[in-house]
Parts: structure tokens; C-alpha cells; sequence
């Protein structure tokens, strides 16, 4: 399959704009400010109309009909007619209007899902920094799989060679068959290092192409060459502005809304009220008209505790939220002398893994300068052979490790905007 360069630039481009768990998170902000403006009904009027047929014989409900539909007439107060009245028919239509005028829990509830919706948005911009680490990893092993794969196709070549060599002398009579099997063992054990590292770069393109947004199906290789990446000193302080801190700190600020607005619930609510009617004995009628309006104060003076209950479980909830919060940020300053300690660790792993290669380099040297003049054994060549390439590998790992520390520091340390 076809190899598609691939700029890290590039991938967080198309990862910001594709991601899926990204468009998740747009969808939890989203959710917030619909439910941000649900709170306007605590402000907003509400308007309803119906129409309503009666049918009765009742003495108060018949009499009461013909008051509103304003046909009472003087025989109406007849004993016998009040008492005992004749079936009639009563049509109303009416239009109803509920305006909230002071509803103080309404004001803090709104306060709690502003700060749920910024929760969210930096939950949103967590998530997106925590994809761009995710692409820098994935981005600085594919760097070090492909330069690994350089190094052992040399060792591939070198294995080549040494086997056309020792063929050359088996004809000779200068080596034996078992040397040249030796040598088709070690080319074996190199080959197959190759397939696992191709195996390896189609996974790792498989991961970016989830990151990206893009189907499984290219296979990528780096526009940029595995180097050690730098650190400035300055970005080794940890910071408490990174989104995900200050998403659990808008969250635990909407918590503390959640208690003042329950402290709230126990005022009184103050609403108006208005209705227009009209009243008739047709069905199509509007032979009277009537309206009503006024406005009320209600006031739950003792509910069962319910709203007490309430205000003790929601001060509970902010208290180990505020706990969460002390917790997290005291694991993620130790994760980031963790990784201070990795990137030490890695550096030193890097001189010593340029010592250990140089020393291979020369020890293969001089051996395959013996060897050709038949002075050593096909055993002692190979071991050479694999441990140069062993120490390659090694050197590659470490200075990838090492960019991964310093991925991890610059992470860690990040402030947001």
C-alpha cells in the first residue's frame, strides 16, 4: 500500500475539525445553553385557550351559568326554579395568561447552568488538548518506527552480505553448512523485526486515521525526522489554568448555584394572573364576556424539610466535589514530577545509548575485518551483527521517549486560553 506523508500540523488541523469525541463534547455544550434557555420560563408569560361545553341540572352550577352568561331575570329567584332548575347547556371560551414576576430560585438556577456551560466549554477544550497529545505521541512513534525500520534494513543488508560471504567460503572450504544456516537464522530473526514494525506502522496509521476523523485506510509516514525536541525552563511550573481545572471549577461554582438557588426556593414567589371569557348557551356563541385577573403570593412556609433536605444534600455535594478537585490537582502535580523525572532519566538513557552504538559500530568493524580474513567464528559475527542493531533501536527509543516526556511536561503544564 501506497505511503501518505503526513505533516503533524496537518493532523491536529483535520483531528480538530473531524473528531468524533469532539463533536460530542460540542453536543454537551449545546445541551447546557438549550437548557439555559429553558430557565426563560421563569420570566416569559403563559398563554392558553379553551373552550369547554357543560351540560347540568345542578341548582348552583345552573344558576352560576346564567349569571355568566348574563341572562338572570326575575324569575329566576323562583324557589322552585332555583331549587329544582331545568336542564341547560353552558358554553365557555377562555383565554388564559400566567406571567411569573418574582421567582428568585429561577435567577439562581440560570447563574448554576452559565457556569455548567463554561464547565462544558473548557470540558470541550480539554478534550481537544488531550487529542493533540494523542496525535504528538502517536506522531513521534510513527517518527521512531519508520527510522527503526531504516536500521534494520541496514541490518538486513549487512546480513545479506555476510551470508554471501560466508557462502563464498563454505566453497572455499574455509567455513562449514552450519556457519550458513547461522547466518540464515540471524537474517530470519532481522526480517522478521520488519514485519513487526510494518505491523506496527499500520496500527499506528490505523489510530490516526480515528483521530483524524478518516477512514482506515492510509498508511502514513512522517514529513518529519525523528530529533530531540527541547524544553524551555519556564514550562516546567505547574498550572492550575489548564481547561480541565477550570472546568471542575466552574463546575463546583454551579454547585454552590445549586445551594443558593434551593436557599432560594424558601421566599415566596410572586405571580400575575389574568383570564378573558366568554359565555354562552350556543356553542358558537360570545353572547357575554367577563375577565379576571389579579396577582398572588404564595409562600411554602413548611414543605415535610423536602427544600432543608435539599440545601444539606446539594452543600454535601460541593464539599466532595471541592475535595474531587483538591485531589485531582495533587495527582497531576505528581504525574508531572513524574514525568520531569522520565525526561531525566531518558536523557542520560541517550548518552549512554550513543556510547553503547558507537561501541557496537566499531566492535562489528573489527569483527567482520577478522572475519573476512577467517579469524573469527560465524557465532561470535552474528552476535555483533544483532547487537549493533539492538543498540540502533536503543538510541531511536530513547530519543523518542525523551520527546515523549517533554510531550508530557508541556501538557502538564499548559495554560489555557
Amino acid at each position: 500500500m501506497a505511503q501518505q506523508p503526513l505533516n503533524l500540523a496537518d493532523a491536529i488541523m483535520l483531528m480538530k475539525q473531524n473528531n468524533s469525541q469532539l463533536r460530542v463534547q460540542q453536543k454537551e455544550v449545546d445541551l447546557s445553553n438549550a437548557e439555559l434557555e429553558g430557565t426563560r420560563t421563569g420570566f416569559l408569560p403563559k398563554v392558553s385557550f379553551s373552550h369547554t361545553a357543560f351540560f347540568t341540572n345542578d341548582p348552583l352550577n345552573a344558576f352560576g351559568f346564567k349569571l355568566q352568561q348574563q341572562a338572570v331575570t326575575m324569575e329566576d329567584f323562583n324557589p322552585a326554579l332555583l331549587n329544582n332548575p331545568d336542564d341547560m347547556t353552558h358554553f365557555n371560551s377562555k383565554l388564559a395568561v400566567q406571567q411569573p414576576l418574582l421567582n428568585f430560585d429561577v435567577f439562581a438556577a440560570r447563574r448554576a447552568l452559565k457556569e455548567k456551560i463554561k464547565a462544558n466549554q473548557y470540558k470541550k477544550q480539554f478534550a481537544e488538548d488531550m487529542l493533540v497529545v494523542e496525535i504528538q505521541k502517536a506522531y513521534s512513534n510513527l517518527q521512531f518506527l519508520y527510522e527503526a525500520k531504516k536500521a534494520v534494513e541496514k541490518g538486513q543488508a549487512a546480513y545479506q552480505e555476510v551470508l554471501r560471504n560466508t557462502k563464498n567460503m563454505e566453497k572455499q572450504g574455509l567455513a562449514k553448512a552450519s556457519d550458513v544456516l547461522m547466518v540464515q537464522v540471524g537474517l530470519s530473526e532481522v526480517q522478521n523485526k520488519g514485519i513487526d514494525i510494518d505491523n506496527n506502522i499500520s496500527n499506528l496509521s490505523d489510530y490516526l486515521n480515528w483521530l483524524m476523523g478518516k477512514p482506515s485506510k492510509e498508511i502514513y509516514i512522517p514529513t518529519e525526522s525523528l530529533v530531540r525536541k527541547s524544553l524551555p525552563n519556564e514550562q516546567q511550573v505547574f498550572s492550575q489554568d489548564r481547561a480541565d481545572i477550570k472546568a471542575m471549577r466552574s463546575g463546583l461554582e454551579a454547585q454552590w448555584q445549586m445551594v443558593d438557588m434551593n436557599k432560594k426556593k424558601l421566599l415566596p414567589r410572586i405571580n400575575a394572573f389574568g383570564e378573558y371569557n366568554f359565555n354562552d348557551k350556543n356553542i358558537v356563541g360570545f353572547g357575554s364576556n367577563a375577565y379576571l385577573a389579579g396577582i398572588s403570593l404564595s409562600w411554602d412556609l413548611f414543605n415535610g424539610n423536602e427544600t432543608n433536605n435539599k440545601i444539606k444534600q446539594s452543600k454535601i455535594s460541593y464539599a466532595k466535589s471541592e475535595s474531587e478537585l483538591q485531589v485531582y490537582v495533587e495527582k497531576n502535580e505528581l504525574e508531572l514530577q513524574k514525568a520531569k523525572r522520565d525526561l531525566t532519566a531518558n536523557q542520560a538513557k541517550i548518552s549512554l545509548s550513543e556510547t553503547a552504538k558507537q561501541q557496537a559500530e566499531e566492535s562489528l568493524r573489527i569483527l567482520e575485518n577478522r572475519y573476512g580474513q577467517g579469524l573469527e567464528k560465524t557465532a561470535d559475527l552474528m552476535v555483533a551483527q544483532a547487537k549493533n542493531i539492538e543498540k540502533q533501536v536503543a538510541l531511536l527509543e530513547a530519543i523518542k521517549d525523551y520527546n515523549l516526556s517533554i510531550i508530557q511536561i508541556n501538557f502538564l503544564t499548559q495554560r489555557s486560553n
